[in-house]
């Protein structure tokens, strides 16, 4: 005979059902991801270019936001826009006697005088998880276009640039700070890679020997 409570059963069947739910969507919660970089990349040693140069961000690049909702991604949220901003007013006043923000790539029509406009672009980021590569390790991939203009606005290079940057899961207790660690290191590479092979682009090198007659002063081979 059987004795069971239906009703009984029945409330043991919903808070299971709960439970369970539960459980999901404390799995998902996990996996989502929500960053803020903050870094501080040091002023490169290097010999100043003497020109006056404009920086021109636009609204991607200085509110950059990767966002990814996959499958093993969901609702991954990395600004990195304010960072990639100071990067680059850290590292340009090392590279050039002067440096200006300015509002627009053509300044034919202005009154500041630059002898060029810099305009840096994020075309992509990527990451890899140590779950992912079985790596034991964080990383990350940035993937610039760094943009020359001529005051009136005509393209003088336009330069490809790719900035890595890891972090041992070692030393990081979770996932959010293992990442930002991967971010850092791949500003402070883009830093570096920016000082240091600006004057080695073909193009740049060109426009610098016809701008100030030399270039081997300024980081800058076989001129």
């Amino acid at each position: 005979m059987n004795t069971s409570n239906p009703l009984t059963t029945g409330s043991h069947r919903a808070l299971l059902i709960f439970f369970i739910l539960l459980l999901l969507f404390s799995s998902g919660c996990t996996q989502s991801l929500a960053i803020k970089v903050t870094s501080e990349v040091p002023a490169p040693l290097i010999n100043q270019i003497p020109l006056n140069i404009g920086v021109y961000y636009d609204e991607q690049f200085s509110h950059h936001v990767y966002r990814e909702n996959s499958e093993d991604r969901p609702n991954w949220t990395i600004e990195s826009g304010s960072s990639q901003v100071a990067l680059f007013d850290q590292v340009l006043p090392s590279m050039f006697k002067q440096v200006q923000h300015v509002t627009s790539i053509d300044l034919s029509a202005n009154i500041s005088k630059v002898d060029a406009v810099l305009a840096p672009h994020i075309e992509e980021m990527q990451f890899a998880l140590p779950r992912e590569t079985q790596s034991g390790l964080y990383e990350v991939w940035i993937k610039y276009n760094i943009q020359l203009y001529s005051p009136d606005g005509s393209l003088i290079a336009d330069w490809p640039l790719t900035a890595y940057g890891k972090s041992s899961v070692e030393f990081l207790k979770n996932r959010s700070a293992g990442l930002q660690a991967a971010i850092e290191v791949a500003l402070r590479d883009v830093g570096a890679k920016l000082a240091l092979g600006f004057g080695n682009v073909i193009e740049i090198k060109q426009w610098l020997a016809d701008t100030i007659g030399e270039c081997e002063n300024y980081a800058v081979s076989n001129c």
